[in-house]
């Protein structure tokens, strides 16, 4: 309490009084009340009463996670006999809509999740019970039995996007479209119009168990036994919830694009993929000179241009350009700086672009000419005969036709999103050369497995597989999350750390990260492997996840000849200097890179990682591997497998290994900050 000004307070048990200031003002009563008031409170809270809230607030949390859990268990059972056992019933009929195995792919995991949900419940209310009659307990020994059953979560994040995908080509299908409406009617445990919702019932409920040990953490002193095993529970619980939201939140991407789709005339099905999102759909845009609707859509990958048809009045398909083949001129013209351009590389093979052939499939042509938009034909002044000089330069240059759409935006605003967004994805799309690192010379023989990874130095490119090229050519077929690492650590080497399958494994395991990349090198100089998503160890069965992906590398070799000068009509001082560079260039001459080709997960089994004592394999189907290595890394093989629709890595099905490199994500940060206390969960994807 603040006392008037030039008079002294003093203190007698809870009350204040002020010396000289007379009893019958007003002001100092109403005062010295109500700090007494407040004092009486600030002593009545104490450490016993706090404590006692938090009992009885962990005691309702213990009740809620049991009645989830039941709750959950509940709705999975009625789901799976209110859908999937008609959907049987369908696929045993003379005329059926859906087959038996597309059941088994929509609701794959959904048994091992109930087993796990009904073990859960027993517990889980003993734990309530117990806590009730103020017994001490530790609900992270739940989940700690329980983890490697966790498992299958992880396992149906992976498999959730190719059952929506079934279920979106289901939804084509009339027959099936029809089945599926007569059968949401006859139930009232689904709001929406599709299966999507049983789709999601695991994800949610694992958000549930996300927020709830949360609290719980929240509820539970530091110096309580339980609180160790809580936060670990809590911690593998929360890695769990992250990795299916984020599996969530890709379909939730894919269907925006299908509404685009839906949208557009004559929209290709292959503008529809999983690892595509949308950034940014421009509709309010003008073409010139003709002045008419233009739409211009930026994915993460690709730029989609459609254009308004005025007889059926709908934005019709024109065409999906790479931003490889993409420029952007901004400064077309000063009077009116709405004005943008975008350059068009029409290449003459599709095989590098997602472009439109030329039309009349002529392979040479001259460069396109751009139709001068009405309003800027006699003003040289505006920098457009500029642009259209660096645009036949740019076309002569590249030996390639160029096709220039003039855009007119609403306002300068939208025109510098339009214009900044596109640059961002071109930069985006060319990063930086990976940082490749390896074990300081003085410790690469140390027969510890941690030492000599801590201080890494920058590889000698002369002395490893990975070159920049490999790496800049697989990096958008890395997860989302490892994007921003451009650090590759040399975890294992074959010439470095000798030809023993055990030491393979123990470096793959020293804790620096769980995804990894192999590198292989067999006797015909050809380089491939693999990516995986956790490290490599000993194994009975099939392990890993469909982010993993299998690479080919075939070095440039040396090719005799002279360039090629394509016909491009072009100035004469051009054309002696092309013919100038042509005469010094000398007749042997090298590829500058090699050809890479990538082979994703093709989604038809989870046959991923095979490691035992005696071999390694990556891929597999009919009994062969897609990568094989025995124990020794001296003999391997290569066959096409179902897993990942490749073809033979090698340059023979079976080949002799000269080299192997296991790299894998790391990054300065991590290695300075890892954590001292280590979990009893196991980490991301990895089994106990």
């Amino acid at each position: 309490m603040k006392c008037l000004p030039r008079f002294k307070k003093e203190k007698k048990g809870n009350v204040y009084y002020c010396l000289n200031v007379p009893l019958y003002n007003n002001y100092t009563l109403q005062t010295i009340s109500i700090f007494i008031l407040k004092e009486k409170e600030k002593s009545s809270v104490t450490g016993e009463d706090l404590a006692n809230a938090r009992i009885e607030r962990k005691k309702e949390l213990y009740k809620t996670l049991w009645e989830k859990e039941y709750e959950y268990s509940d709705v999975l059972v009625r789901m799976l006999q209110s859908f999937r056992k008609p959907l049987i019933d369908d696929a045993n009929s003379e005329n059926p809509s859906i087959t038996l195995d597309q059941i088994n792919t929509l609701f794959d995991g959904f048994d091992s999740i109930l087993n796990l949900s009904w073990s859960l419940c027993g517990e889980l209310k003993y734990i309530s019970n117990m806590y009730k009659q103020l017994k001490p307990v530790n609900i992270g020994d739940v989940f700690l039995k329980h983890a490697k059953e966790f498992e299958t979560y992880f396992k149906y994040s992976s498999r959730f996007s190719t059952a929506n995908e079934l279920l979106r080509e289901l939804n084509d299908n009339t027959k099936f479209r029809r089945y599926q409406y007569a059968l949401l009617e006859s139930t009232t445990l689904l709001k929406d119009d599709d299966y999507r919702e049983v789709l999601r019932l695991p994800i949610y409920h694992i958000s549930q168990y996300n927020t709830i040990l949360k609290e719980l953490l929240d509820n539970t002193a530091k110096y309580d036994p339980s609180y160790e095993m809580l936060e670990d529970s809590y911690e593998y619980i929360n890695e769990l919830f992250l990795v299916l939201k984020e599996a969530l939140k890709k379909e939730s991407k894919i269907d925006e694009i299908l509404e685009i789709r839906k949208n557009i005339v004559d929209c290709p099905r292959s503008i529809v993929k999983p690892e595509r999102y949308l950034y940014r759909d421009f509709n309010d845009l003008l073409e010139l000179p003709t002045h008419k609707p233009i739409r211009i859509i930026v994915f993460s990958d690709v730029l989609l241009i459609a254009k308004w048809d005025r007889k059926i009045k709908k934005y019709v398909f024109n065409r999906v350009v790479n931003y490889k083949a993409l420029k952007v001129i901004d400064n077309v013209s000063k009077a009116d700086t709405s004005i943008f351009s975008l350059l068009l590389l029409n290449p003459f093979s599709k095989k590098n672009f997602d472009i439109p052939a030329p039309p009349n499939n002529r392979r040479f042509r001259s460069v396109d000419k751009p139709v001068p938009y009405r309003g800027l034909q006699n003003d040289h002044n505006d920098g457009v005969g500029v642009s259209r000089v660096f645009s036949r330069l740019f076309s002569w240059s590249f030996n390639q036709n160029i096709t220039r759409i003039d855009i007119k935006a609403p306002d300068n605003e939208t025109q510098e999103q339009v214009v900044n967004l596109i640059n961002k994805r071109i930069s985006e799309l060319h990063p930086p050369p990976f940082e490749l690192l390896w074990p300081d010379p003085k410790d690469i023989f140390d027969t510890d497995i941690v030492k000599g990874i801590r201080n890494p130095v920058p590889a000698d490119p002369k002395e490893i597989l990975l070159n920049s090229y490999i790496c800049n050519g697989i990096y958008h077929s890395f997860p989302k999350r490892l994007r921003i690492k451009r650090s590759l650590t040399l975890l294992y080497s074959l010439q470095n750390h000798g030809s023993s399958l055990s030491t393979f494994y123990e470096r793959s395991n020293a804790g620096y990260g769980t995804a990894q990349l192999l590198v292989i090198k067999d006797d015909n100089d050809t380089i491939f492997g693999c990516f995986t998503a956790e490290p490599f160890k000993i194994n009975n069965g099939f392990y890993g996840t469909g982010e993993s992906f299998l690479f080919k590398y075939q070095q440039p070799k040396q090719v005799l000849g002279h360039h090629k000068s394509f016909g491009i009509n072009v100035r004469s001082s051009l054309r002696n200097n092309l013919r100038h560079k042509e005469s010094t260039a000398g007749t042997a001459t090298e590829a500058p890179h090699g050809t890479l080709k990538i082979y994703p997960w093709a989604k038809t089994n989870y046959l991923f990682i095979n490691s035992t004592h005696e071999y390694v394999a990556v891929g597999s189907g009919k009994g062969k591997y897609g990568i094989w290595c025995d124990n020794n890394f001296q003999r391997g093989s290569s066959f096409p497998t179902e897993t990942y629709h490749n073809e033979t890595l090698s340059g023979a099905e079976h080949f002799n290994i000269v080299n192997v490199e296991l790299w894998a994500f790391t990054s300065q940060i991590e290695r300075e900050f890892r954590r001292k206390r280590q979990t009893r969960f196991p980490t991301k994807f990895q089994k106990l």
